[in-house]
This record gives C-alpha cells, sequence and structure tokens, in this order.
C-alpha cells in the first residue's frame, strides 16, 4: 500500500474517536473544572450561610455520610446551628464517571462556629455531581477526618 493511503486510512479510523472525546468534553459544561468550581461554589454558599443556595445543590435524596448517614433534611437542620468561618480546598482530583455524573475528591482545612465552640479540622472529602434535568446536582458527600502528619 502507498504510504498516503495508510495515512488517509488512519485518519479515517481516529476521525471518529476525537469527535466522541471533544462531545464528551462539551457534556461536562465544557469547562474542564465546571465540576471543582461548581463545589468551590458550594461551600462558598455555606460559608456566606446561603442557605438556600446550598439547599438548591443537593438533590431530593442526597446523603451525606461522615460520622453519621443524614438526609438533606436532616444536614440542612444542622446547619442552622453552626456557621462555616473558614475553609480551604487542596489536591483536588475529578473522575468523570459518565456524561451526567462526576466524581471530585480533595482534602479540605475548615473552621466551623457552633455557639461558642470553633471547631477546626482537616478532612479527606469526596462529592458525586449528578446532572438532572441539566443542573449539576450533589447527590453524595462523604468526609473523613485527615491522617495527622
Amino acid at each position: 500500500m502507498k504510504p498516503i493511503l495508510i495515512f488517509m486510512l488512519l485518519a479515517a479510523s481516529v476521525t471518529p474517536v476525537l469527535a466522541q472525546q471533544t462531545t464528551a468534553a462539551k457534556d461536562i459544561d465544557t469547562e474542564p473544572d465546571f465540576i471543582f468550581i461548581q463545589e468551590i461554589n458550594w461551600w462558598k454558599a455555606l460559608q456566606n450561610h446561603d442557605l438556600a443556595a446550598f439547599h438548591a445543590l443537593l438533590l431530593p435524596d442526597f446523603l451525606d455520610v461522615e460520622k453519621t448517614i443524614q438526609t438533606r433534611e436532616q444536614i440542612m437542620e444542622n446547619l442552622n446551628t453552626c456557621t462555616l468561618v473558614s475553609f480551604k480546598i487542596r489536591n483536588h482530583q475529578l473522575r468523570v464517571l459518565s456524561p451526567d455524573a462526576a466524581v471530585v475528591t480533595y482534602s479540605r482545612s475548615s473552621e466551623t462556629a457552633c455557639g461558642e465552640s470553633h471547631l477546626t479540622g482537616d478532612y479527606n472529602a469526596t462529592t458525586t455531581w449528578v446532572r438532572r434535568d441539566g443542573k449539576w446536582l450533589v447527590q453524595i458527600h462523604t468526609e473523613t477526618p485527615a491522617a495527622k502528619p
């Protein structure tokens, strides 16, 4: 076979794969870190005590898994008694599971005020984001205390 024919056959076989990859990137709302940006906005809503905005990002069947497992309603009740004073997210990683599901993991340091008590801690967190009706919403969030160095 002539080299030009081999090149054309190779190009024709690779083109559909490249088109699929481009489509998949657009499905995540065209921004590579869109989900991570959503995650930061979710925490900022909590820090600003904008509970309506925080609640709006949770699916009705949302679960929070920490020392206990809480539903969306349970977590919202608990947020009325505490305020996120500060937070810092580091070392995030994103895994796109499908065009409508993604997981972001990261380490987080935070300070929370509950009445007179101030709690600080370092955590490893995972949030699963799901696209429903064109909106990215939180399905599950988990946190565990980070190991002390």
